[in-house]
């Protein structure tokens, strides 16, 4: 009797396993496709990411949530400020164009999610030519048992700026 149990706790594991594994593998994907669509020319909303990963919105949200530690929107708007922060320091497009191409419809809300991220405005950024990657690309590894799954995740908020 208990070599049964233990042999259906391990398959049940397994199973676990299998499953943590292509949530993986799905979030990997919708990483993919937000970072192939940061720039402003799409927009990147849920239900866009939700129908090309072929989720339910809700569902999806809640595996991001769960592996990646943050939600999608969260994920995005802080990697949309890390390329703005990077092209402050090496470019010389003007900030209006980088806050355009970073999915704001003003300069003035760029400027407060901006300032929200790297407690400065971005001209003063820029001033420094000093780039800070505050969220680089979320990359997922092999889940190799559950408690290296809980390692995956990290903490993506985005506090807000007080004027």
């Amino acid at each position: 009797y208990i070599k049964k149990v233990i042999l259906i706790l391990v398959i049940l594991y397994k199973k676990g396993v299998v499953y943590m594994k292509n949530n993986t593998a799905i979030i990997s994907k919708v990483i993919d496709f937000i970072e192939g669509h940061l720039t402003a020319e799409e927009s990147l909303d849920l239900d866009k990411i939700a129908d090309m990963a072929n989720y339910s919105k809700y569902h999806l949200h809640r595996m991001f949530s769960n592996i990646v530690g943050c939600t999608i929107h969260q994920y995005i708007q802080k990697r949309r400020l890390t390329e703005a922060a990077y092209e402050l320091v090496y470019t010389d497009n003007s900030i209006i164009y980088i806050s355009l191409n970073s999915g704001y419809e003003t300069q003035q809300s760029f400027t407060l999610a901006f300032k929200g991220l790297y407690g400065e405005s971005p001209q003063a950024y820029r001033k420094k030519q000093e780039f800070l990657p505050i969220q680089l690309r979320f990359e997922t590894q092999a889940v190799k048992n559950i408690s290296s799954y809980t390692k995956l995740t990290m903490n993506c908020e985005v506090k807000a700026a007080w004027v």
